[in-house]
């Protein structure tokens, strides 16, 4: 049985004396990194794709369509996982995995790198600060509001800068959907 910590989950200690968040710290900085090299690796070799439900009989009749960079799905989940992130590992070494993230990417392609590392830091320092200042607020709280601001300002500037688009394009309202 775990004793209850008011101090949170990432200082609870188990029956056995083992902080129980150790583990869920690691495997939230493992999710979040994971999903920041996936994403990345989905645009490069992806790009920006095209959803679209059509009539089966008329392929040319389309009743939805959403355009984004593949990569997105794996962002948008980055965002959770780094809020997760700053739950177990505090805010100041959220940063430490913000960073890291930032430099994975100069591994894979300098122009997704630019523009990731830009949207990381405009993105997920609003995604921090909204987080931040919610802390008294349920963790589910503190998840949808911190994303629902961040996620579109990492989407409108990961996209206008390694795709050249427009503010204004398909791709990046779609991936701020996604």
């Amino acid at each position: 049985m775990e004793s209850i910590n008011p101090a949170g989950p990432e200082s609870a200690v188990n029956a056995s004396g083992a902080r129980s968040g150790f583990t869920a710290r690691w495997v939230s900085a493992f999710l979040y990194l994971g999903g920041i090299l996936l994403g990345n690796v989905f645009v490069l070799v992806f790009g920006i794709v095209v959803l679209s439900l059509t009539d089966a009989g008329d392929p040319a009749r389309v009743y939805f369509s959403l355009t984004f960079p593949l990569g997105g799905v794996w962002i948008g989940l980055t965002f959770s996982f780094r809020d997760f992130v700053q739950r177990y590992w505090s805010g100041t070494q959220c940063w430490m995995w913000m960073l890291l993230a930032g430099a994975m990417t100069f591994f894979l392609d300098r122009q997704v790198a630019v523009a990731s590392v830009a949207a990381f830091m405009a993105g997920e320092g609003l995604d921090w600060l909204v987080f931040h200042l919610l802390r008294r607020k349920s963790m589910q709280t503190r998840m949808v509001l911190s994303n629902l601001f961040s996620c579109p300002v990492d989407s409108l500037i990961f996209v206008t800068l390694a795709f050249g688009l427009p503010w204004y394009s398909e791709a990046v309202w779609g991936q701020a959907l996604v």
